[in-house]
C-alpha cells in the first residue's frame, strides 16, 4: 500500500476531451485528447520515464459500468502538472499538437 502513496492514479477520463469537469476531466479542454485509452497513457508515461503500471481490469468509481483501466505513475510533480504532461504527449503522439511555424 505504501507504494501507491508515491504514485498518481491516471484514469482515461482525466484526459478525455469529451468529458466535462463534472464527469472527471482534470486537464483543460485544449490540452485534453479524444477518448484516450489506458494503453496509450501507459505508453506515453513510459516514454516520459514515469515508471507506469497498467491496470486494465480497474473501473473508475464514478463510471462503474465502464472498465477503461487505469495507469499508476510515479509522483514526480503535482498531479495536475503530471496529467498535463501526459496529455500533451498524447497529443504529440497522435499528431494533434499545434504547429508553431506561423
Amino acid at each position: 500500500m505504501s507504494q501507491k502513496r508515491d504514485m498518481i492514479v491516471v484514469w482515461p477520463a482525466y484526459l478525455d476531451s469529451r468529458k466535462t469537469r463534472a464527469q472527471g476531466r482534470m486537464v483543460p479542454k485544449n490540452v485534453a485528447v479524444d477518448i484516450p485509452t489506458a494503453e496509450e497513457i501507459f505508453e506515453v508515461s513510459r516514454d516520459l520515464n514515469l515508471q507506469p503500471i497498467l491496470e486494465n481490469a480497474k473501473k473508475m468509481p464514478q463510471h462503474s459500468w465502464e472498465r477503461p483501466g487505469r495507469v499508476l505513475v510515479n509522483r514526480k510533480e503535482k498531479k495536475v502538472k503530471t496529467l498535463k504532461m501526459i496529455s500533451l504527449s498524447l497529443q504529440k503522439k497522435r499528431g494533434l499538437a499545434k504547429k508553431q511555424t506561423e
